[in-house]
């Protein structure tokens, strides 16, 4: 065990080392080739200052500053893309092209207000993830490189389910059914929109929705597919709540989506895709980051590996 440990970290020091040489060595050509562009070749003469005074450094030191800077510069490229997605730089629902939405009718209103095509939203008032499998063969033929589930009102309310428990379990064959049938698929399961009084008045179950979720939320992240957090968006629009305080008005489902294609980029960035070609400064790139983040095709395969509601929602 102790043979085995020293030797990844001599061989974790080597490939640091090496990397800083090889660093060094590039920053010089870079500057020979700048010639009088004083601001670069300041640059890169602080860079190269920077690698050389990492040599005398613990491997582990090294590495932890590394990863601190790409993590601040992940987070910044990350508020751009979110600003460039709320201002209308970046059209959302340009990136769903390539994307399926599924669920009940919260998320029906994706086609009725005219957003996506029908063809792209495999939904219906009342469904549950049991009518999932409906859809399996149109899921196959359309191959899309992400798949959005948002279940959950009537899988609470009907009664199919006695425990979360076993709601949980359902839900994790399906998610391993779907994976199996859509390899390079990757998959988002959306936190269930919780429901506001007096709905949960007259149907009492509503009012265990957050509970449900998070038990979905611990499932979906040990399996390794994605989650699309809404909670914070309801949170802070609720005013957005149509008045029979369980389904969203028209406005609510821009900043869904913008939320469902963060998703996406989080997920990118976690399988280690290049954020460089997902948020750009200009305007042309833009369209460009959009293909980005819409083709997570079959090289970004999916990290992220159905009972009729008598509440017809």
């Amino acid at each position: 065990m102790n043979l085995r440990g020293n030797g990844r970290f001599r061989s974790r020091r080597f490939v640091i080392v090496a990397v800083i040489a090889i660093g060094i060595v590039a920053a010089i050509i870079a500057a020979a080739a700048g010639g009088g562009r004083s601001k670069k070749t300041a640059e890169i003469k602080e860079g190269v200052a920077f690698l050389k005074a990492q040599e005398s450094k613990d491997p582990k030191t090294v590495e932890q500053i590394l990863t601190e800077q790409k993590k601040a510069k992940m987070q910044a490229e990350r508020a751009e893309m979110q600003k460039k997605l709320e201002d209308g730089t970046i059209d959302v629902w340009s990136l769903f092209g390539d994307s399926v939405i599924m669920g009940d009718s919260r998320a029906v209103g994706f086609y009725t207000f005219e957003f996506l095509p029908q063809s792209r939203v495999l939904a219906d008032a009342g469904n549950t993830i049991a009518n999932i499998k409906d859809h399996e063969d149109e899921l196959v033929q359309l191959n899309p490189a992400n798949l959005f589930l948002c279940y959950g009102l009537n899988d609470i309310s009907i009664g199919l389910w006695s425990t979360k428990e076993d709601y949980v379990k359902d839900y994790a064959s399906i998610l391993d059914e779907l994976h199996k049938k859509l390899p390079n698929t990757s998959i988002f399961v959306n936190s269930t929109i919780p429901a506001q009084q007096p709905a949960i008045d007259s149907t009492p179950a509503w009012g265990n929705i957050p509970e449900w979720s998070d038990a979905v939320h611990q499932m979906v992240k040990e399996k390794g597919f994605g989650w699309v957090d809404v909670d914070g968006l309801v949170s802070e629009h609720q005013d957005l709540y149509d008045p029979d305080s369980i389904h969203v008005q028209r406005d609510f489902y821009p900043l869904w989506a913008t939320q469902m294609m963060l998703s996406v980029y989080d997920d990118q960035q976690a399988q280690g895709d290049g954020s460089e070609d997902v948020v750009s400064s200009s305007d042309d790139d833009a369209a460009v980051s959009s293909e980005s983040i819409v083709s997570a095709s079959s090289e970004n395969v999916a990290s992220s590996s159905g009972k009729s509601s008598s509440t017809s929602s």
